[in-house]
């Protein structure tokens, strides 16, 4: 894991490792460096094999030193973490049990390791280029290390796992934790169709080692038939209650069959929590899960799929750091209680429905659709014939009233149509009424009346149909081609009445073909301003997306409202018409897009605040029993909580949520050097008595000013107003949970 990011650290921080010995005490037995070598090794990361108990468990991995020659940082573990992380947690999580020669290895390393950045892989030069991967301007530039200074930096890099062994084997015998057998304490299942699955697991303790009962982690092995049915419409997995990297087997009595998204929520949340305790931090925990509301799931289907419905509808997961009971070594389950302190992770999270990309492809809706009469209109959707049924899917408008001018010249009765509208994201069979039938209305020109004259127009093509009784169509269009010829007659009757005068005659036929434009544009208006509505909403989320939608909806009754009372409109061409209106539509998105964004990092920056603030309080302050220690801390903390609330919460940053720990990590760095700093302090000498009374002096003067995050006791007080609130703890955003514990386990090492 590399350096967690902070505010004043975002380029690669200088190791810890880069300090200079202070400590003179003699030098152990170390077997010598081997004499400088022709390189061999290809450029980029120089590595060095050895054996470490990274964990803290008693037992040695295999991992590997690297040496990244881009910048001169050292790494060790197999997921890179930087030697300075490491060394400082061998200085500090055991200060209890250092002796003089782990102290001048620890010292001997960080001597080394510095002249290995300092002298080589380290330097930079100024420069002034731009960056042909990046395009930005750089100002310095790495020294590129000569074939000598490489050979070097391998021999140096070889002395130091030299060293690390040897603090490996010194380490091991006074800093080894005891640590017990994971035990399961409890569980019990749920019958579903004559499957049974998980329906409550409780580990008690679960720590790195083992199962007491051999039960070893894997992957899901056994199938089921809910499971085989769930997958045949929508893709289900089968989720680990106890993950299989914390002793959870892959059989149906750990098994509950979630989505995918939920696994997300699950990986993302309780089971990164427990690993980082168990795994990464060797801590002993009791864990808790229960699969709730069996029956109650909606599903993608909203209850309609019924295997579905057979599912659980909520979680709950509660995961307690444990202690070791004192006068015990720690080796058996039972030298172990809960320790009192807040959970780690505690829960109860709803089943996160499947999203768009849940059913299966090519899979039909499990409930079918009846067609109603009229017209469908569609550019993108798609109709497949399946007897005795048709298949839909994508968008359909069903008589839309943009389209009222084509239901008399299709054969419908206006009066008994109803509109709606389809977005089917699944493909969803609809079944024919009886006596109706479906008609393709391809592109084609079509003639409709529009008062006393015929105008033609063109048909949306596409997709489009008609659903009609095929009599009922068939009368009403004889019945409207006769009103056709009658309007057509009486066009012709009214040449044969006297024209007007020739001054008039232009003013009459440009107010003609004013009316017929008119009538196209308005046709056309709907189907061009929704296509292009189309192009906007998928990057927009439900909630905002339905916001957009609702302004463009509102936008396009306006338009065609304005546009009917306004005859001048044929005087321009659509295009010229449509481009102010699709102008706004994208200022309109842009600033929903910009209020969702704003809108999605507020409530990450206000968890990581609240967060922080919950550290402080119940975790730090604790810690300090004096009250001029708590104050001397509680001002330091002031001035960390507001540099990180500031760069936190500062317009215009985003972060990524997965980086959320290591954002954390880092102000908790400085947390750390601020408590250590409040232990070490030494109180203010205190005058004289008689001097104090020659001064004018009284106590008060000698009292320290408590700060924002320390509580105020004395009976009647009201704290002082301030721009941040005293440091209380705080219940945290739903999706967040804190991490007060999680400091306090990393604190708080077990013996």
């Amino acid at each position: 894991m590399k350096a967690p990011a902070s505010p004043d650290t975002f380029v690669t921080s200088q190791a810890a490792a880069n300090q200079p010995a202070t400590h003179g005490i003699a030098m152990p037995a170390v077997v010598a460096a081997a004499p400088p070598q022709e390189e061999t090794s290809p450029k980029g990361e120089l590595m060095e094999p050895l054996l470490l108990d990274m964990n803290d468990d008693g037992e040695d991995e295999a991992h590997t030193l690297i040496l990244d020659t881009a910048d001169g940082q050292l790494w060790v573990h197999s997921d890179k973490e930087t030697l300075e992380l490491f060394l400082k947690r061998k200085r500090t999580k055991h200060t209890g049990h250092m002796t003089p020669a782990i102290v001048k290895l620890l010292d001997d390393i960080e001597t080394l390791a510095k002249q290995v950045h300092a002298n080589t892989y380290g330097v930079t030069v100024a420069a002034n280029r731009v960056s042909k991967s990046t395009g930005k301007l750089k100002t310095s530039k790495h020294v590129a290390a000569t074939k000598q200074q490489r050979v070097l930096a391998v021999n140096q890099l070889k002395q130091i796992a030299v060293y690390l062994q040897q603090l490996n084997a010194l380490s091991g015998n006074v800093m080894k934790k005891v640590r017990p057998p994971s035990r399961k304490k409890s569980s019990s299942l749920h019958a579903v169709d004559g499957d049974a699955f998980c329906k409550e697991v409780i580990m008690e303790p679960l720590s790195i080692l083992p199962r007491m009962d051999g039960i070893v982690g894997s992957s899901p092995s056994e199938d089921s038939k809910l499971f085989t049915a769930l997958n045949k419409r929508v893709k289900y997995i089968r989720g680990h209650m106890l993950n299989d990297h914390l002793h959870g087997p892959g059989t149906n009595d750990n098994i509950v069959p979630i989505s995918t998204a939920f696994n997300t929520v699950m990986k993302t949340t309780v089971e990164a929590k427990t690993k980082d305790a168990v795994n990464a931090n060797n801590k002993v925990v009791r864990f808790e899960a229960e699969s709730l509301d069996w029956g109650t799931y909606k599903g993608y289907y909203n209850g309609n799929f019924l295997e579905e419905t057979k599912l659980p509808a909520k979680f709950r997961f509660l995961v307690k750091p444990m202690e070791r009971i004192p006068g015990k070594d720690g080796s058996d389950p039972d030298h172990w209680r809960l320790s009192g302190k807040s959970p780690i992770f505690n829960e109860t999270v709803p089943h996160t429905l499947p999203t768009a990309t849940g059913p299966v492809k090519g899979t039909i809706a499990p409930v079918a659709e009846t067609f109603i009469p009229g017209y469908y209109s569609s550019l993108t959707g798609d109709l497949k014939e399946v007897p005795p049924d048709y298949h839909l899917f994508g968008k359909y408008i069903i008589n839309g009233p943009s389209f009222d001018y084509l239901f008399l010249p299709l054969g419908l009765d206006k009066a008994s149509l109803v509109s709606k509208e389809y977005n089917l994201e699944v493909t969803t069979a609809f079944k024919m009424p009886p006596g109706y039938e479906l008609i393709k209305i391809p592109a084609q020109k079509i003639e409709f009346i529009h008062g006393d004259k015929i105008l033609t127009t063109d048909t949306m093509g596409g997709q489009s149909f008609v659903i009609a009784k095929k009599t009922e169509r068939d009368a009403n269009l004889l019945t409207y081609a006769e009103k056709i010829k009658e309007v057509k007659k009486a066009a012709e009757d009214k040449k044969l009445v006297k024209t007007p005068p020739k001054t008039d005659a232009p003013k009459y036929e440009v107010k003609t073909l004013a009316e017929l434009k008119q009538a196209k544009w308005l046709r056309e208006l709907e189907p061009a301003f929704r296509k292009e509505m189309d192009k906007y909403t998928p990057e927009l989320n439900p909630e905002y997306r339905k916001r957009f939608t609702d302004i463009q909806e509102k936008t396009l009754s306006k338009t065609r409202a304005d546009w009917e009372k306004d005859v001048r409109i044929g005087e321009r061409t659509l295009p010229e018409l449509l481009a102010p209106l699709f102008q706004q539509m994208v200022k309109d998105k842009n600033i929903l897009l910009n209020e969702q964004l704003a809108k999605n990092k507020n409530s990450f920056a206000e968890g990581l605040v609240n967060e922080l603030r919950n550290a402080i309080s119940s975790h730090y302050l604790p810690q300090l029993t004096e009250e001029w220690r708590r104050n001397k801390f509680d001002k330091d903390a002031k001035d960390i909580f507001d540099k990180y609330k500031n760069f936190w919460t500062a317009p215009g940053k985003l972060f990524d949520a997965n980086k959320r720990d290591e954002l954390l990590q880092s102000a908790y760095n400085k947390l750390d050097d601020a408590l250590d700093k409040a232990k070490k302090a030494e109180p203010l000498k205190r005058k004289p008595e008689a001097e104090l009374k020659k001064d004018g002096d009284d106590d008060k003067k000698h009292k320290t000013d408590p700060g924002p995050f320390v509580p105020l006791t004395t009976g009647g007080t009201t704290p002082p107003q301030q721009d941040i609130p005293p440091f209380q703890p705080l219940s945290p955003p739903v999706t967040t949970s804190s991490s007060s514990t999680h400091v306090g386990d990393r604190k708080n090492a077990e013996a």
